[in-house]
């Protein structure tokens, strides 16, 4: 894990709570309970999302609603994740990280794994850290062209 910040303690606690708040709710989406999760986004027409599941979407109102769908895929899901690079800045961050999610896709009995690289962008709004941009994909192991 690499993390780079520039500014000072009470910043960094801001984002480490940030960040605590948004394992959780990942965790939640994983159940196939969006809310939490949405509630850490931007609420503008200026977000995206490139989902793990295909796709782009733009503006709240799209964003929404893809993450509501993409979550209704999930049941008894149990995430974790691996950081692999950030950095904090005043006003934005990122977060490189990769996910492993064993889940139930609701309806059935078989278990699913997704491994993810995900890498997000973050902008410090009037009441705190917001996701402005998510993108995931399939992690595949380094191949040759």
């Amino acid at each position: 894990m690499r993390s780079d910040s520039i500014h000072g303690d009470l910043a960094d606690s801001e984002w480490a709570a940030f960040i605590t708040k948004l394992e959780a709710a990942e965790h939640e989406f994983a159940q196939g309970r969006p809310a939490a999760f949405k509630d850490l986004w931007s609420h503008g027409d200026n977000v995206s999302i490139c989902g793990a599941f295909g796709g782009i979407e733009s503006g709240w109102n799209n964003v929404a609603a893809r993450l509501d769908w993409a979550s209704s895929q999930f049941s008894e899901g149990r995430r974790t994740r691996e950081e692999v690079r950030s950095a904090v800045g005043a006003d934005f961050a990122y977060l490189v990280q990769t996910e492993h999610i064993r889940f139930r896709v609701p309806g059935k009995s078989e278990q699913s794994t997704l491994e993810l690289r995900v890498t997000m962008v973050f902008r410090r709004e009037a009441d705190g850290w917001r996701i402005v941009h998510r993108q995931a994909d399939s992690q595949k192991n380094t191949q040759l062209p």
